[in-house]
């Protein structure tokens, strides 16, 4: 299906006005109030291009350093599989989607009971999403807690690298983590000139809010760009906790969060690959948790796609997260709205679909049932042709009032290329006497999970790389 959505300017929150206001009262914001650096690379880099850093707590920036780096970034990224095909090109109308990060449980596909995540996990939940074809790229959707202490992160990296040509999204603790995934890449591909030409590799990455740059955000950041990788570097304050309460208020923390990091990031390397967005939401004031189904999250989301649209660059963003802790009704409603709505306002990366309890919950069914909400959600905002082929009044003169169109030969040919087939979406009546066709989604999903799983091997990798890799992982030294 044409990845091309219908999303152009028609969905909008925020208005042309409003836009600008958010822009500048984010530049008053940093003239003015300043950022905390805690990097000393950082703050060289700042205090060379003019900014004054004697107070590290209080850095401000200027209007000029900030149109000059919204200048330098590039408008497209191009990401690609490990096979060197282009499958993800981030720019205007182009969405993708995928799962989250470092969920610390997981529910067991066999037994239903929730543990604690292993390695094995990633390993698994990266085979299966290599199998889907509506998840585009994969994030780690478990923590590899057996890894030793401070690389779970390069070792979640090993195991996704071993079992999906799809790109990955990683993380990591700093300069060292990052080091030796970008070494892991290359040795994946075949060296670094092909990881800067086609790079497989995203890093995610943030700042801490309010207004922080660590050196820990920072510094994987530099060696993304040293080495031509694509990075993401967005704010993830929660209204009410780590941000203003008021929606505006903390668009504009989370939008000057990501502008000072595209400052610092473009005075070290014009022309890095950054990726803006934001993942903002409110804090649920009975929980305290970070709400990934609130529609604060939503609005938020569609404000930052403005911003992203009128700065051109390309927008990372949430979807297909859930708060609840189990995969029921409350899942649907807050993965569907959160996906149709990501992928109507452009967002080029839309991750965390599958995502249970607020993040902290993985499982194959959820992601599956993400997948087939993607896939509705494609279908429902593809663009519609309008031609003589696809209004065919020679065969409708034929039928004429009152006639059957189910016996037409143009039916069954066009049928399967116009309709959306659910795959396990279920339209069949109520029989008391089938119990197979009695299932519920939750039933449905487990079964076909299961299915995957045992017919998906994943891609093949030669012993010499997969023995290269292993080596780079064992000589990690971690940056905690």
């Amino acid at each position: 299906m044409n990845k091309t959505q219908k999303m152009t300017s028609g969905n909008r929150i925020l208005s042309s006005e409003q836009v600008e206001k958010v822009h500048e009262y984010s530049i008053e914001l940093l003239e003015k109030v300043g950022v905390w650096v805690q990097s000393e690379e950082a703050l060289h880099v700042l205090k060379k291009s003019g900014c004054d850093v004697e107070d590290a707590k209080r850095v401000k920036i200027s209007r000029k350093l900030i149109e000059q780096a919204i200048e330098s970034s590039p408008e497209k990224i191009d990401v690609f599989n490990h096979k060197g095909d282009l499958v993800m090109e981030l720019r205007e109308d182009q969405c993708f989607y995928g799962t989250g990060s470092d969920c610390p449980t997981h529910i067991d596909i066999n037994s239903g009971e929730r543990r604690e995540t292993t390695k094995n996990d990633v390993e698994e939940l990266t085979r299966f999403c290599d199998a889907l074809p509506n998840i585009d790229f994969c994030m780690s959707y478990a923590i590899a807690s057996d890894s030793p202490k401070g690389g779970n992160f390069v070792h979640q990296y090993e195991a996704m690298l071993l079992n999906t040509d799809k790109p990955i999204i990683v993380t990591g603790h700093g300069r060292s983590d990052m080091k030796t995934m970008v070494d892991m890449a290359a040795a994946r591909i075949g060296g670094y000139d092909k990881l800067k030409n086609k790079p497989p590799l995203v890093l995610y990455s943030e700042p801490m809010s309010p207004l922080i740059h660590t050196d820990m955000g920072i510094s994987k950041c530099f060696v993304c760009a040293e080495y031509g990788v694509p990075f993401i570097y967005i704010g993830s304050p929660f209204m009410g906790g780590n941000g203003p309460v008021t929606l505006p208020g903390v668009l504009v923390q989370a939008n000057a969060e990501c502008l000072s990091g595209l400052v610092i990031c473009q005075c070290k390397h014009p022309g890095a690959k950054f990726v803006y967005g934001g993942d903002v939401t409110s804090m649920d004031m009975k929980t305290s948790i970070f709400a990934y189904g609130a529609p604060e999250l939503n609005l938020l989301n569609a404000a930052l796609s403005d911003l992203a649209h009128y700065y051109k660059l390309p927008l990372f963003c949430i979807g297909g997260a859930t708060d609840s802790s189990k995969l029921d009704a409350q899942a649907g409603v807050e993965y569907a709205l959160s996906i149709y709505l990501a992928t109507l306002n452009g967002c080029n990366i839309i991750h965390d679909c599958g995502y249970l309890e607020a993040g902290l919950t993985s499982s194959f069914e959820s992601v599956l049932f993400a997948n087939e909400v993607i896939d509705m959600v494609k279908y429902m905002l593809q663009p519609i042709e309008i031609n003589d082929k696809t209004v065919p009044l020679e065969m409708m003169d034929r039928v004429g009032p009152g006639g059957s169109f189910i016996t037409e030969p143009h039916t069954a040919e066009n049928f399967k290329k116009t309709l959306w087939i659910p795959k396990l979406m279920d339209r069949s009546r109520f029989n008391a006497s089938d119990i197979e066709k009695n299932k519920d989604m939750l039933s449905r999903l487990n079964h076909k999970a299961k299915e995957i799983i045992k017919s998906h091997k994943g891609p093949y990798i030669p012993e010499a790389v997969i023995a290269k890799i292993a080596k780079l992982v064992e000589a990690h030294v971690p940056d905690i």
